[in-house]
């Protein structure tokens, strides 16, 4: 098997009744704890299903590696982790052990459902998904154990790829249409997203929901301790420091961000830019010699990846949140973790003027603004947030305000659970023998 079920029932947490419960599938592209945004998502929509619906979520995920397989619970989710190599996702062997995922989950997906109905007589209720190729693999499971499947589309993978991937983004506009006609129901980030699909792919409304992205503002919070983070990080403790926070591809517009530290530095020589993430091939070919050619070294701080519950100390010892995204088709339409995380920390962002993101960061209220590509506008905004503390503090608490208002999972997840009806969880109730 792709995964072990020995002795399962004596991994259930004391008072989970797991046999009599309905059962949801969801997949994640890596492992929990999550590292990744489609993980968070996902982990906080199990969460919350679980609390609402009372309900049994398998999180179908790859291992980090061959050896690492294993199912085991987390905060009642059952993890069933099939061999896979997760931490190749972000190389350039990203694409065969993607496919590699794809096939591992739909098959994992089929065992459970047989498992389950040979042991207790009820299968799953439901399969969820979150981006376009773990979409199109709930959808095929879907179909084989004849079960509704729900789709979180929250990006235009296809737009991503026109500069990472370019062949695959016609094929990738193909899986996007397919998936989107095949889930049951859609939820989006964005009214622009739900306006796009419906108007552009002729989508129903009514199948699409909105349920933005959002942070656990609990975690990523203004007085998370920081003694130490600076100096474990190199940073002088009255630098001023700016904080880029994910994945690095190019219309996350870094190599823009670069360019304007560059002019920022020409008048605070002291400033670093500290880049939480990278470590993929356009960073290493782009950016880093980009670092080396504007003379940056000793003003960014590079230290990769680290642990997701090392994440809130660490934005909390920078002063500013930047966001200088590149304007696309995908980035109009969506929202961005970094955003919530930078305002749930209580920073100061500057980020780019986009549809969707500019329906919630207004210039001077809570953000600075400017437009895409303007590297000038940029430096200026950081100078203006690293001059004006005043200035910095307001919008920072602004933003935090709003996360807490607006943008907990805890709250967004609800929107989201609130389409598992006993339509779907009642559906999986086993048929009585006569």
């Amino acid at each position: 098997m792709l995964f072990s079920t020995k002795n399962h029932l004596n991994q259930v947490p004391a008072g989970f009744d797991l046999d009599s419960r309905p059962k949801v599938g969801v997949l994640v592209e890596t492992t929990i704890p999550p590292v990744s945004r489609a993980n968070l998502r996902m982990y906080w929509l199990a969460k919350v299903l679980i609390a609402e619906k009372r309900v049994m979520v398998n999180m179908v995920s790859p291992s980090k590696d061959l050896r690492s397989r294993r199912s085991y619970f987390v905060e009642w989710i059952w993890m069933n982790q099939f061999p896979g190599w997760a931490c190749h996702l972000y190389t350039r062997w990203r694409l065969p052990v993607r496919i590699w995922h794809f096939l591992a989950s739909i098959i994992s997906l089929v065992i459970l459902e047989v498992w389950y109905r040979r042991s207790c007589g009820r299968g799953f209720a439901a399969l969820h998904a979150w981006n376009p190729l773990a979409g199109l693999a709930a959808v095929l499971a879907g179909k084989l154990i004849r079960k509704p499947v729900f789709v979180d589309f929250t990006d235009f993978y296809s737009d991503i790829a026109r500069t990472d991937m370019p062949l695959l983004s016609k094929p990738l506009v193909w899986l996007e249409n397919y998936v989107l006609r095949q889930a049951r129901f859609i939820f989006v980030v964005s009214n622009q997203l739900k306006e796009h699909l419906a108007r552009a792919h002729g989508l129903p409304p009514e199948k699409i929901h909105i349920v933005p992205d959002g942070t656990d503002s609990e975690t990523f919070r203004p007085d998370v301790a920081t003694a130490g983070v600076r100096e474990r990080l190199g940073i002088p403790e009255d630098a001023p420091v700016l904080v880029f926070h994910g994945d690095i591809k190019h219309d996350d517009g870094v190599d823009i961000l670069l360019d304007a530290l560059a002019l920022v530095a020409r008048e605070r020589p002291d400033a670093r830019l500290l880049i939480l993430g990278g470590g993929s091939p356009y960073f290493d070919e782009v950016c880093r010699p980009r670092i080396a050619a504007l003379g940056l070294e000793d003003n960014v701080v590079l230290p990769g990846w680290i642990p997701h519950a090392d994440v809130p100390a660490v934005l909390c010892a920078c002063d500013i949140g930047a966001m200088t995204l590149r304007a696309t088709l995908n980035h109009d339409h969506y929202l961005s973790f970094k955003l919530f995380e930078y305002w749930g920390c209580g920073k100061p962002v500057v980020v780019t003027k986009l549809k969707a993101i500019g329906e919630i960061a207004r210039d001077g209220e809570n953000a600075l603004v400017a437009r895409s590509g303007d590297v000038e506008a940029f430096a200026k905004a950081f100078l203006r947030l690293i001059a004006d503390k005043e200035l910095a503090a307001r919008l920072g608490h602004a933003g935090r305000e709003l996360v807490v208002r607006e943008y907990d999972w805890r709250e967004i997840m609800k929107k989201e659970t609130a389409v598992y009806t006993a339509e779907f969880l009642d559906a999986a109730e086993p048929r009585e023998t006569r």
